[in-house]
């Protein structure tokens, strides 16, 4: 949320117009109690107050001739704003999906409850934004918000995410201590539990069964949990895998991409999904879930499977590491759909829902 708002402002900023001026006020993080009592409790409190408290304080009686939300998850600022001059951004339902057990991941009922009260707030709004058509569709199945309020808005890269000559990548792959000679499945995860890891986890073994130790699993992001390390263990891939943890920038993620073979994204639910794109714009082939959000993103330019079904996951990454001809087929495709979703596009016609709201 917090990129979609950054990458989101710059890119509106910088657009060649005179009409509108920008002004991205984010809620004020005051610590007054945290700094008597170290304790996440203490943490906690400070959030909920500055989200529920002073933020719609802060943003109630401002001057504007419209106001956008940018994170569904704020959408109660909607009763501390106009609503006939306002837009909310929903980026996904997932607490809704995961009470309904859509998807394997863990809401705690309090904050389904406190969830569900933002997004009936959200609806108050003139507009809603989505990022996809398949966040869309979940939309309209879980409210009573019309279609005709509901405008689809694809994200875009940003420019770091670029393809490297073949000796800028070896150089980057030095540095960063992969092996030459190692063919790089790449994973780039939340610690949600719709990220798939144990599916992609035993797909790894089945393909390091079939081409040898020179294939190796790097992962960027959340740590694993207990049972998914136990799974590594119980596969024998501790020394195929490689946890990098999360990276400090951008340009530190796209050079993680550049030194992969493919991108594995078996994710099993997405509202948007950045890493298929992210890869697709460095060069980098991907395999991905047969999801709606993912299939909006990638179009034909990448390969896609069953998320749950380990065997096709492995063949796919199989191809991609043994197939030339389909490597570059995904290079090129990737790196011309990356061309189309830009932030440039998703501000233009962003801006085009303002000047429909004023």
């Amino acid at each position: 949320m917090k990129r979609y708002a950054r990458e989101l402002s710059a890119a509106l900023s910088a657009l060649d117009q005179s009409r509108w001026r920008f002004e991205l006020v984010q809620p004020a993080q005051r610590r007054w109690i945290s700094r008597l009592l170290k304790h996440r409790q203490a943490e906690r409190l400070e959030s909920a107050v500055a989200r529920y408290g002073l933020y719609p304080l802060d943003v109630r009686g401002r001057a504007a001739d419209l106001f956008h939300v940018l994170d569904h998850g704020y959408g109660h600022l909607v009763r501390a704003l106009d609503p006939d001059r306002t837009i909310v951004t929903c980026h996904d339902l997932m607490p809704l999906l995961s009470a309904d057990r859509r998807i394997p991941i863990r809401v705690p009922a309090n904050v389904v409850r406190t969830f569900r009260l933002r997004i009936r707030e959200m609806g108050r709004a003139w507009r809603i934004i989505t990022d996809s058509e398949a966040t869309r569709d979940t939309l309209l199945e879980y409210t009573d918000i019309q279609a005709s309020r509901i405008k689809v808005v694809l994200c875009g890269v940003n420019r770091i995410f670029q393809p490297r000559e073949p000796d800028e990548v070896e150089t980057t792959r030095l540095r960063l201590g992969v092996p030459i000679e190692a063919q790089v499945v790449l994973q780039v995860a939340t610690g949600g539990r719709y990220k798939n890891t144990p599916g992609l986890l035993r797909a790894f073994a089945r393909l390091r069964r079939k081409l040898g130790k020179r294939v190796v699993l790097i992962r960027i992001g959340a740590p694993l949990y207990e049972d998914e390390a136990d799974l590594v263990s119980s596969l024998g891939l501790t020394d195929a895998i490689q946890y990098i943890g999360t990276v400090p920038s951008d340009s530190a993620l796209a050079d993680w991409y550049r030194c992969a073979a493919v991108l594995a994204f078996p994710s099993l639910w997405e509202g948007f999904g950045w890493p298929p794109l992210e890869a697709m714009a460095s060069g980098t082939p991907v395999v991905a879930s047969r999801i709606p959000a993912i299939q909006e993103v990638v179009r034909q330019a990448a390969m896609l499977v069953d998320p749950e079904n380990d065997q096709e996951l492995a063949l796919a990454l199989e191809r991609v590491l043994t197939d030339a001809d389909e490597a570059a087929r995904l290079r090129a495709d990737g790196l011309a759909r990356a061309r189309e979703l830009t932030w440039e596009e998703t501000a233009k016609r962003t801006l085009a829902v303002y000047e429909e709201v004023a």
